[in-house]
């Protein structure tokens, strides 16, 4: 019955397709920010690249270091870390209740009082 209707009226067919689309952009765009929360996740992660090293070199030079040193900030809940070649990556994950510009903050006077043991070319530390 539908099939018949739309090879007979494919122009109406066709408008009605357009309405619907129209309608679904139009109802997307007033949606308000109520629908969409802001998420904070309580993740931080400390990227640092060492050109040309080892994973073991890197674990032992730059990736133990910065570790201690995240080690003691506050509301952190778990520490996890991966040392390849060429690159180290530390995950910081904290309590919900944490406060991530502060967190940030402290995060870089840690990493300023490890980064000047580093190798001339390891690069400076990228917090993301």
């Amino acid at each position: 019955m539908l099939s018949k209707y739309s090879v007979k009226k494919p122009f109406t067919v066709l408008v009605v397709v357009i309405l619907i689309i129209v309608f679904g952009i139009v109802s997307f765009s007033k949606s308000t920010m109520d629908l969409f929360p802001s998420i904070d996740l309580p993740y931080v992660v400390v990227m640092t690249t060492y050109p040309g090293a080892a994973p073991e070199q890197i674990e032992t030079n730059v990736t133990e270091p910065l570790e201690q040193q995240m080690a003691s900030l506050e509301n952190l809940k778990n520490v996890t870390s991966t040392s390849s070649e060429n690159y180290s990556m530390i995950i910081l994950e904290f309590n919900d209740s944490a406060d991530l510009s502060t967190v940030s903050v402290d995060i870089r006077d840690k990493i300023d009082l490890v980064s000047g043991s580093f190798d001339d070319s390891v690069e400076k530390p990228i917090i993301c």
